[in-house]
């Protein structure tokens, strides 16, 4: 972790010149998106851990926090929106597949 913290100093150094701010902040500015994606990515491993280890009340909140975080992460990788004559399946089918193609969640492939 040390080798990692001077590692990420060093590379940020010639930023690190430029700026006013004291070098601690500047370090910490400089790795917040790093911690950011480990805490996301453990928080990940837990809940899936938890939601296929436990059958109780413990196993069905990381089922729910699993199905809220892949939501959020649809809605922010969001594509185009749509109209519903785009999207509407053969036979005037409508379904959750196309309430997402309009709410460019998902790609028509019907």
């Amino acid at each position: 972790m040390k080798r990692m913290l001077l590692a990420l100093a060093l590379a940020a150094s010639p930023t690190l010149a430029e700026e006013s701010k004291p070098v601690a902040t500047q370090v910490g500015e400089a790795m917040r998106p790093a911690a950011e994606a480990y805490g996301k990515t453990m928080n990940r491993l837990v809940n899936e851990y938890m939601a296929g280890a436990s059958k109780g009340p413990l196993g069905d909140a990381a089922r729910a926090n699993l199905k809220a975080q892949d939501q959020r992460e649809r809605e922010a990788n969001r594509g185009v929106r749509r109209t519903m004559k785009e999207c509407i399946k053969p036979g005037n089918v409508i379904d959750d597949d196309v309430k997402e193609c309009i709410e460019g969640l998902r790609a028509k492939e019907w």
